[in-house]
């Protein structure tokens, strides 16, 4: 859903361009071919480069519940 919802956004964007920049063309193109497009050409890429750059960063990420530890001042903290 966020995926295609990013993607009819821009295609509207890209289809509104296209009619202004082509005002004696009949047709403006093909709405889905664009959702497609910008899918696996924008959105697909930025995703993974980002995904590399959170692994990279050491951003952590588990399934397990919450741990309780002790802080330096000696309270009882859940993480």
């Amino acid at each position: 859903h966020n995926f295609l919802s990013a993607a009819t956004g821009i295609a509207l964007a890209f289809a509104l361009f296209r009619g202004f920049a082509r005002r004696e063309a009949k047709a403006i193109g093909n709405f889905w071919a664009d959702v497609t497009r910008i899918t696996l050409y924008l959105l697909l890429p930025i995703c993974i480069v980002y995904t590399v750059f959170l692994i990279a960063s050491g951003v952590p990420q588990t399934m397990a519940g919450a741990i309780d530890v002790n802080t330096l001042e000696g309270v009882r903290q859940s993480i």
